[in-house]
């Protein structure tokens, strides 16, 4: 219901009249009045227990805001415009400090009281009815307009939130999770102040972002050893305070009153001259329940973690976020001023790029080279992509990718230039993919370069965090292809390389993943039997294969014996600078031979090779070469013939298909065993 106050009673010419007459004695009473006012709200439970969470400075702050309030509703001056946002204001203030609406009713009924009995009264008789009259209808106005507050701050929440819950969703990095988190955080009235922290691998809790201009100055007080850092040990006085606590017991700690918690301390300086006041820490956590990173909060309010509102927001926080981390927490724990320089320096195109090469596996000649970003840091040493990636957003990946695509244009044109007029390749980033602004940065590049067919290809990831629409996607993708650009998916057999996107787009080629060619040191026969079919997926879709990883001349062995058409990997080519590619192509060989391998990685794909067309009965389906030959010619090479490896072979090749199955273990196993000590004779 809307107070009906269109009266010109209230605030016009006539009710001036009445108010002048007793300004003197509200000027008077004013500050007493407030004093018994925090008196008589310190008897109720609720009020109690707001006041007391109160410092003595707060304390007599908020009473003189009283005392003006109380001048304000007997002001001849005042309008209901102004009343109704001095209101507004105030109700603002109370809600954040924790009043929840039935106190605010039952304190303006004190208030009514103590006006009538204390204030009053001592107001002269003429006139007496008029300005009680007066002020009471403004009251009531104060009142609805305080209300109205409550409700805007329950609506903001809930807009909060399911901004929050849209972010889970959409966010693709955990740096976009944690920096949009605390931006819609940070946008809550409460003069709110946020880090976030994990553990790196020695149990220490690092920082890795703050919000608003207090949280950066604590981040800095801890960094400089000014206050301590922040401590998940219970062993430690800094692993006391209400972060180490709700890390350890996977629940929200709150403190109403944050200074005047003993366990707080530690912090205790930097904490007053910042004004913090109330503090929530939220920990987020993994799937078995434990505690996988921090998020703690402060505010320049009282109390203003407390009320039931915001106890609800920060529930569905630790549920919402707890779930994306989940999602997301794949980045190593980068420390916030490590993180914050490697962002300048994208930011600053403090970029180079080195380049690998791609050779054919059959002639060992040189088919393209990957651009590989490294950041250049402060002191002008090359920065790894796994040390700096953590640190990057959907913003900085974007940056990078500009940087990428005007070196790898002024690249290709420069190796063409030296006689080598290969394809430069470039990763695109996954949630890139149908997204204008890095369609146009692509197409860019190509008009302003003049770029011509197949001199840049692009390597994208399908996975979870490509959320464009397969329509959307292809379209996207043949728009690339028109311009002449190659498309290759990358990490195909990962948990980030999808298998589906095969069948719904035709790249011009894929990449294997380089993590499960790192597997063969574990276990070869594995990786080896997923090469053999990935290849004959690739080529059963008209598409090239290429083996990233290929660390040493027993995985090139065994990739070109498995039928993959390129190789990427230091037993190849490690990166290096441009300038340094024309003198490595000039001296590079590629000495193997698919048919006579000379390690027991390679003879051990001969074998599997075999093995697995024998199990498909097509051991003799017009293959040009039989494995089993080139099995049997590494043995002869090695002088293995009387080993066990060589009888349990014979055995197996005589019987073929038919063989038991721990036979072809046992065959795999003697084979590690000849690759392991082959290994341990290499230097290294």
């Amino acid at each position: 219901m809307i107070l009906d106050v269109t009266d010109e009673q209230l605030y016009g010419v006539d009710a001036a009249v009445w108010l002048r007459t007793v300004q003197g004695v509200v000027d008077w009473r004013a500050a007493q009045f407030a004093e018994r006012f925090f008196t008589a709200l310190s008897s109720t439970a609720e009020g109690a227990q707001i006041l007391n969470a109160l410092d003595a400075d707060t304390r007599i702050h908020l009473q003189q805001r009283q005392a003006a309030h109380l001048r304000l509703l007997f002001s001849p001056e005042l309008t209901l415009a102004a009343h109704r946002a001095a209101a507004r204001q105030a109700g603002r203030a109370h809600a954040l400090m924790g009043v929840g609406l039935p106190l605010l009713i039952e304190s303006f009924a004190l208030y009514q009281h103590e006006l009538q009995d204390e204030l009053l009264p001592l107001l002269a008789s003429p006139g007496h009815e008029q300005v009680l009259r007066i002020v009471s209808r403004r009251i009531l106005v104060d009142l609805q307009a305080q209300a109205h507050s409550f409700d805007d701050i329950d609506a903001e929440i809930a807009q909060a939130m399911s901004a929050i819950d849209r972010l889970a969703q959409d966010a693709d990095h955990l740096v976009d999770l944690v920096r949009g988190a605390m931006e819609l955080i940070g946008r809550l009235d409460g003069n709110l102040s946020a880090f976030f922290g994990r553990c790196d691998d020695d149990g220490e809790l690092q920082l890795e972002a703050s919000h608003g201009l207090a949280g950066q100055r604590y981040h800095q007080a801890m960094m400089s050893g000014e206050v301590p850092r922040i401590s998940v040990d219970a062993q430690r006085e800094s692993g006391q305070g209400a972060g180490g606590r709700a890390w350890r017991s996977g629940e929200i700690v709150v403190c109403a009153a944050w200074g005047a918690d003993p366990r707080n301390q530690p912090w205790e300086s930097i904490g007053h001259s910042l004004g913090l006041r109330s503090s929530a820490a939220v920990p987020l956590r993994g799937d078995d329940g434990r505690t996988v990173a921090l998020l703690s909060l402060y505010s320049a309010w009282p109390r203003f973690f407390s009320t039931a509102l915001i106890g609800q927001f920060l529930t569905h926080l630790q549920l919402t976020l707890s779930h994306a981390v989940r999602r997301l927490d794949a980045q190593p724990v980068l420390a916030l001023p490590l993180r914050t320089r490697y962002r300048q320096s994208i930011a600053d195109g403090r970029v180079r790029f080195v380049y690998q090469p791609i050779v054919d596996l059959r002639s060992g000649r040189l088919v393209k080279v990957e651009a590989l970003a490294r950041l250049v840091d402060d002191d002008d040493a090359l920065v790894e992509p796994e040390r700096f990636l953590s640190a990057c957003g959907r913003d900085e990946l974007f940056t990078l990718l500009q940087h990428g695509l005007e070196q790898a244009a002024c690249s290709v044109k420069a190796l063409h230039a030296r006689g080598l007029p290969v394809a430069l390749t470039l990763n695109f980033p996954s949630e890139g993919v149908a997204e204008p602004r890095h369609e146009r940065a692509v197409l860019d590049t190509i008009d302003r370069h003049g770029l011509h067919n197949g001199q840049l290809e692009l390597e994208l990831r399908e996975g979870h965090d490509t959320m464009a629409p397969a329509r959307r996607r292809n379209a996207f993708l043949r728009r690339l292809r028109d311009a002449g650009v190659g498309l290759t998916q990358d990490d195909l057999g990962s948990g980030r390389g999808a298998l589906p996107g095969l069948d719904q787009f035709r790249y011009d080629a894929v990449k294997m993943d380089q993590e499960l060619v790192h597997g063969a040191m574990q276990q070869p026969q594995r990786v080896f039997e997923f090469m053999f079919h990935l290849t004959r997926l690739a080529h059963g879709f008209g598409m090239k294969l290429t083996v990233e990883g290929l660390e040493h001349v027993g995985l090139i062995e065994s990739a070109a014996i498995l039928g993959a058409d390129h190789g990427q990997g230091r037993g190849i080519a490690p990166p290096m600078a441009l300038d340094e590619l024309e003198r490595w192509h000039q001296g590079f060989r590629l000495d193997i031979d698919a048919q006579r391998p000379r390690t027991a990685l390679g003879a051990l794909a001969s074998y599997l090779l075999w093995d697995l067309r024998a199990r498909s009965r097509r051991a003799r389906d017009g293959a040009t070469h039989d494995p089993r030959r080139t099995v049997e010619a590494f043995i002869e090479a090695r002088g293995l013939q009387r080993s066990t490896l060589a009888l349990l072979l014979a055995e197996h090749f005589a019987v073929g298909a038919a063989a038991r199955h721990a036979l072809r273990n046992d065959v795999i196993e003697h084979f590690v065993e000849v690759w392991q000590r082959e290994s341990d004779a290499t230097p290294t």
